[in-house]
């Protein structure tokens, strides 16, 4: 590899940068905890940034890059480091961002994740579903879902993704990783294929269509556990997301399908840390009980959020959420409000006033 992108490839681990952006006529920018800086580094030129296509692209992908003008994959530089890459072009100059990958998985408990996590990743069937977006660790969140199961259960896991991220080693469990556009053509065709490799653990890295989902939830509703991500930012749009792929002669099969296979959807955004030198992950739980099963067969979706807020079942909203950190003094007051989706009501939660206020008459209210 070239000493140039070696050089701002491993200079971003020792910054801990968690992204590296290069782009042609521009200087490279390192994203750190959650802010671009530029880096002190002549703008890079055309021969600059076609070298580091000519290094770092995967052979296999060299026709999709003349084609599409972009591609995702990932690449080691060496045993310890590891990145998510995407090759793209913007008003036809050359331009790549460089995601940090960790070689490791992380426990629920080191990424501060809500305790219900392992409650959930011990079910064996269902399905859980990451939400946020771009760069709101889904992937990590992910990650320490099969962490977990590979270290606590004896099963066969497979994994379907675009590009694999990090790379798993057989604990407990058996886990066979298929990178799309590698070792299979899409994430529909993977899955297909996936539900006759005897698996008990299925983990598709997006449900991109219609089709992927639908069979992700007969996965689900077969006896194995699915874990997905989709792009939306809150917990209920997710559900209203997936309804809205099909059309409305389809409508009342699938909410009874959905309710039945969904275990919960996990929304979540990262938020800087009370010292300045991180970020933790603020996420908004719902858990698909009696209660969110009748509402979504109801389609009453917005009734929701009332659940949330109660906290029954680790349910939380993502102002509950903040609140909790803050109180943890993992953030300040400030950053809270500045994320919080109603400000007021933050800030009464994290007084520790409201707690629980939702609860008293839920049952009656629906």
């Amino acid at each position: 590899m070239a000493a140039n992108i070696r050089k701002l490839l491993e200079a971003s681990k020792k910054i801990e940068a968690s992204d590296l952006h290069l782009k042609e006529t521009a200087r490279p920018l390192y994203r750190i905890n959650g802010e671009l800086r530029e880096a002190q580094h002549p703008p890079m030129t055309r021969e600059d940034m076609e070298k580091v296509v000519e290094e770092v692209l995967p052979a296999h992908m060299r026709e999709q890059w003349e084609t599409a003008r972009s591609v995702d994959f990932a690449m080691s530089i060496d045993v310890t480091t590891r990145f998510r890459v995407n090759a793209f072009h913007t008003r036809g100059l050359i331009a790549f961002a460089f995601r940090l990958l960790e070689l490791e998985a992380k426990t629920f408990e080191m990424l501060t994740m809500p305790p219900i996590c392992s409650t959930l990743a011990s079910a064996y069937r269902g399905m859980i579903v990451v939400t946020g977006p771009t760069g709101s660790g889904k992937t990590t969140t992910l990650a320490s879902f099969i962490n977990h199961i590979n270290e606590n259960r004896k099963e066969h896991i497979i994994t379907i993704e675009d590009p694999i991220e990090y790379v798993f080693f057989d604990k407990m469990s058996r886990i066979d990783q298929r990178e799309v556009g590698n070792d299979c053509t899409g994430f529909e065709q993977a899955l297909r294929h996936a539900l006759r490799q005897d698996p008990d653990v299925i983990l598709v890295g997006e449900m991109r269509d219609k089709e992927t989902i639908l069979l992700a939830i007969r996965a689900a509703q077969t006896g194995h556990l699915v874990l997905s991500t989709l792009h939306t930012t809150t917990a209920i749009q997710t559900i209203s997301r997936i309804l809205k792929y099909f059309p409305s002669e389809e409508q009342e099969s699938i909410k009874a399908d959905l309710a039945v296979a969904l275990n919960a959807v996990l929304c979540q955004r990262l938020v800087p840390t009370i010292d300045g030198k991180g970020r933790v992950p603020g996420v908004e739980v719902l858990v698909v009980n009696d209660l969110i099963r009748k509402l979504i067969r109801d389609d009453r979706l917005d009734d929701m959020a009332t659940v949330m807020r109660s906290g029954t079942d680790g349910m939380q909203t993502f102002d509950l959420a903040l609140a909790g950190l803050v109180q943890r003094e993992l953030i300040s007051m400030n950053t809270g409000l500045n994320y919080a989706d109603d400000q007021p009501a933050f800030k009464r939660l994290a007084m520790g006033r409201e707690a629980g206020s939702d609860k008293a008459g839920l049952i009656g209210a629906f």
